[in-house]
């Protein structure tokens, strides 16, 4: 029986080695030191190890300066080889439509790198994938825009990469500042690109891709999707879980609360999956959720401009009722008491 590896951020960090060596953009001793620190990395940390991401953020800081900007991102993702990301590029070269292999980097990019996250949103005319990374230090943040556009190119590129089509994105956004030399950017994202964009992300029209498919085996898929839910049973979180399921939370906190299969879809794990590792950190979505709630009403009831149905309606209340049970519940006041007495307001806000 054919198994499958889960590749790490260890493994991302080989293939940046190799394609930045295809580029001459270190040298000969430089990448065989590189490969040498990984090859101590993957004996001293679990397959699931973090360290890797570090290694990949300084090479990124590397590449982006010898470069000379981020777009270097999208001069190696021209030269990506699929079949370097285990299972993921398993998936991602097993699966029948583009949107499928919009899906699935969604769903398991966690294996490969978790300070990096997809979400795919589809509308009746557009798919767009909108690309996430946590905070880094200043002395990260090149490696940070190196690593978007490194991601997004990926996706920019499937369907020609993996379906052979001569399909560019409809549109490309990003949430930093335009590089200096936008040529290789245009090569593989077309020419509607934005920059110092609320999110970065890359949108395709959906006619275009209506007929870009391919023959799969199903139980082929299939066993590749098992195996990767088992590797990211395997995968430790970056931040604690809770912490990350806040900020999503409170991203899209807009009139409606985001569904627990929602989230760990977002996060890339099965609702059980994220059922045990609340447990395990002692808490539980319904209570993250009421956290969220409770830290964005008094976040609002500083601003006297917002009303209190308003406020019920962003924390997803249908009734002004129940934000009141709620509030009373949280803060042992009524929400109007509690603006009244400007404790609404942060300690740290003026």
């Amino acid at each position: 029986m054919r198994t499958f590896e889960a590749k790490t951020s260890i493994d991302l960090f080989d293939l940046l080695i190799d394609l930045a060596r295809q580029h001459d953009l270190i040298s000969k001793p430089e990448a065989a030191g590189f490969r040498k620190a990984s090859a101590v990395l993957k004996q001293g940390h679990s397959a699931g190890s973090h360290v890797g991401e570090e290694a990949v953020l300084e090479l990124g800081t590397l590449l982006t300066d010898r470069w000379g900007g981020p777009e270097v991102g999208a001069v190696l993702a021209l030269k990506t080889d699929l079949t370097r990301l285990g299972i993921l590029g398993e998936l991602i070269l097993q699966s029948e439509t583009p949107q499928a292999v919009f899906y699935q980097m969604a769903r398991f990019n966690r294996l490969l790198n978790q300070r990096s996250a997809f979400e795919l949103t589809t509308t009746p005319y557009r798919l767009t994938m909108t690309h996430t990374h946590a905070r880094v230090g200043p002395n990260f943040s090149r490696a940070a825009q190196f690593g978007t556009i490194w991601a997004l190119a990926n996706v920019a590129l499937i369907p020609e990469h993996v379906f052979g089509a001569a399909v560019r994105p409809a549109s490309a956004h990003f949430d930093f500042a335009a590089p200096a030399n936008l040529e290789p950017i245009h090569k593989v994202f077309g020419s509607s690109i934005l920059f110092k964009q609320p999110a970065a992300a890359v949108s395709f029209d959906r006619a275009r891709l209506k007929d870009v498919r391919k023959a799969i085996s199903p139980s082929v898929c299939r066993a590749l999707e098992v195996a990767a839910e088992r590797g990211l049973d395997d995968v430790p979180a970056l931040d604690g879980l809770a912490d990350r399921v806040r900020h999503h939370l409170g991203e899209h906190m807009a009139g409606s609360i985001a569904s627990e299969s929602s989230v760990a879809a977002f996060l890339g794990m099965s609702v059980r999956t994220l059922q045990r590792r609340f447990s395990d950190e002692g808490t539980s979505f319904r209570r993250e959720v009421d956290a969220v709630r409770a830290e964005t009403a008094r976040r609002l009831l500083g601003d006297r401009r917002i009303s209190l149905s308003e406020i019920a309606f962003r924390l997803g209340y249908g009734e002004l009722a129940a934000f009141n049970h709620a509030a009373r519940r949280w803060f042992g006041t009524s929400p109007g008491a509690l603006r009244r007495t400007k404790k609404a307001v942060p300690e740290n806000e003026t």
